[in-house]
């Protein structure tokens, strides 16, 4: 019988670790102690130093994710892992910090001006600026995105509809966005004039994906997926693409599926 691969177990952080022992033993082992002492004998003595950290440190996201082990509430392994991912997001440091910060403050001044016309609503937000792109691909009119807006706000704000301020805010704020994603200028010039069709495809696809002044999450894999290059042409490129103006690396990614941390880039033109 095959065993489950750990994830966590080598992992400096030991409430993930006790809850990955303790989901496997339920899941995989149907709760039984010897089963999986046997199946991991190098961690049968360590996982005990594990629970220790989890009483004292586990919060009550983690002590509820046990409990619903415990309780056979979830069934696989891939369930379990979804919930964790939440607590594999590093927090923002240096760069990435300074931009959360600048964001944050960004959005209290919006609150303070815009008062009651403001959008308390972060799906819909999301969605509208993802809508964006798609209305700047078809180079929409005035008409285009107010009927955009309409169905936004019915697929978004079903039990809490917006006001006509709130409408108006809305509508504004994907027509800046889609003005964003069809700014042209001197860096992309030079990434023309770069001659270098590899450069220039990564480029357009960090345009297609992300509006001027916004970030986005650009691990290796993905780049090397979207601009159908090898991941080793992926950090020169990146590189490249700094140094003549178009991005700024705001967060330096992490290799490994359990790190949590990805590249990410800020669009400047």
């Amino acid at each position: 019988m095959d065993h489950p691969t750990p994830r966590f177990f080598e992992h400096k952080n030991k409430v993930l670790a006790h809850l990955e022992w303790e989901a496997i033993r339920y899941i995989h082992f149907k709760g039984n102690h010897l089963d999986i002492s046997n199946a991991y004998p190098k961690y049968e003595k360590r996982q005990s130093y594990w629970l220790e950290p989890f009483n004292t440190s586990a919060s009550e996201e983690q002590r509820h994710i046990r409990q619903q082990v415990m309780q056979r509430d979830i069934s696989t392994l891939e369930d379990f892992y979804a919930l964790l991912r939440p607590f594999l997001k590093p927090r923002a440091r240096g760069k990435a910090l300074k931009d959360k910060k600048v964001r944050t403050a960004q959005a209290a001044f919006q609150k303070a001006q815009l008062g009651d016309a403001f959008i308390d609503n972060r799906p819909l937000m999301i969605a509208a600026r993802k809508s964006a792109l798609e209305l700047a691909e078809r180079n929409a009119c005035g008409t285009q995105v107010e009927l955009k807006v309409n169905k936004l706000i019915e697929e978004h704000c079903q039990n809490n509809s917006l006001s006509a301020a709130q409408s108006q805010t809305l509508f504004h704020f994907i027509q800046r966005q889609v003005q964003k994603h069809l700014n042209l200028g001197t860096v992309e010039r030079r990434i023309i004039d770069a001659d270098d069709k590899t450069l220039y495809f990564m480029w357009g696809k960090i345009k297609c994906n992300c509006p001027v002044g916004d970030t986005i999450a650009w691990p290796t894999a993905r780049a090397a997926k979207e601009a159908h290059c090898s991941r080793a042409l992926v950090a020169p490129i990146m590189k490249k693409l700094i140094s003549l103006g178009a991005i700024t690396l705001i967060q330096a990614g992490k290799a490994g599926r359990n790190s949590g941390r990805a590249a990410i880039y800020r669009r400047e033109v």
